[in-house]
């Protein structure tokens, strides 16, 4: 397959437990949106403690789909996403979005920036300190510090750009892209109450549809009530029957408000590696749900005319056509390295 015009890609990586997208634009761009599990070939001795460590080798294990669906064990191989880029011929990335100060989404940070040119850098002014090293939960500190001294305007790698809901320039105007939380109030009170998932970026990408209308993919990184009732509020009918909805939190449990999701009501909902016993699969009823341990990584190629669904995983494929009657074992796709899964098409 060739990259056609005005096609764009998303990745939907498998990394661990925490997140790392990755957008191909259409206008020649490339955002990456977090980052976890990011290793260059050259491993410090903080980097190589992090691997050898119990709570790191924990992460492979835990399995991460519910009980009566079979577990695939993709946690086991998780993508690294700068190798994952360097495949792709990627060296130069216009925007890394940090879509909150947690440790699963800055994760090989410092490596990354050490492996790309990074124009710009998204990032809230929030307020997080780390100071227990014990408490890391198998990451590498040094990340940490890496992220924070470019917070802090110590370090300048990229330009720091800090943008809020209804902010916009030109660029990502271009791109698609709109920013639909947090607020500065948001914010503020994320800081006062030390609840970084809240002021976490949701991202609205809405490619154009054939017949003048948008796709609508959501990225949510791991936000929350306060969030959405945000976002419910202001932007209902722009987030109502989202295409794609890359699940809040992992697609974690986390004793959350669910009223969101008949707003939104997602053809597709893909989840992260969140633990099978936090997993709030049964909760998001509408539409196609995939696992990144089900399926690997996944791959969205987006035209006008249609979006397609593409996985790593052959297995998962297979078994995905299977249940559909569909005839024949899925067609692997070359540009993409994954196999075909289903599509939709622009009406």
């Amino acid at each position: 397959m060739l990259k056609p015009n005005k096609m764009s890609r998303i990745h939907f990586l498998n990394v661990l437990e925490g997140d790392c997208n990755i957008i191909e634009h259409d206008s020649g761009r490339k955002t990456v949106i977090d980052v976890s599990n990011a290793y260059n070939d050259y491993d410090t001795e903080a980097e190589v403690a992090v691997k050898n460590s119990q709570r790191r080798k924990d992460m492979y294990e835990r399995t991460q789909v519910p009980s009566n669906k079979k577990d695939y064990q993709q946690k086991k191989t998780p993508d690294n996403p700068i190798h994952y880029l360097k495949k792709l011929n990627i060296n130069q990335i216009f925007r890394f979005i940090v879509t909150h100060p947690d440790m699963d989404h800055l994760d090989g940070i410092e490596d990354l920036f050490n492996e790309f040119s990074i124009a710009n850098i998204w990032d809230t002014d929030n307020k997080k300190e780390i100071s227990d090293k014990a408490g890391s939960g198998g990451y590498n500190m040094d990340d940490w510090e890496f992220y924070k001294s470019i917070r802090d305007g110590i370090k300048k790698p990229a330009t720091r750009l800090t943008y809020f809901s209804g902010n916009s320039n030109l660029y990502y105007n271009e791109d698609y892209i709109e920013i639909l939380s947090p607020t500065p109030q948001i914010l503020k009170q994320c800081n006062q109450k030390e609840n970084w998932n809240d002021s976490s970026y949701v991202i609205l990408y809405t490619p154009p549809k054939l017949g003048g209308g948008k796709w609508k993919i959501l990225f949510a990184g791991d936000s929350e009530d306060l969030t959405w009732e945000h976002i419910i509020e202001n932007y209902s009918e722009k987030v109502a029957n989202v295409d794609v909805l890359f699940a809040p939190h992992h697609g974690r449990d986390s004793g959350r408000n669910y009223n969101f999701l008949t707003v939104v009501n997602p053809k597709t909902t893909l989840f992260g590696n969140a633990s099978s016993k936090h997993l709030a699969y049964n909760k998001y009823n509408s539409g196609l749900k995939i696992t990144n341990n089900q399926a690997g990584y996944v791959v969205l190629n987006i035209t006008p005319e249609s979006l397609e669904i593409y996985v790593k995983n052959f297995e998962f494929a297979r078994d995905f056509r299977h249940k559909k009657n569909w005839e024949g074992d899925p067609p692997f796709c070359k540009y993409n390295d994954a196999f075909f899964l289903c599509q939709y098409t622009a009406k």
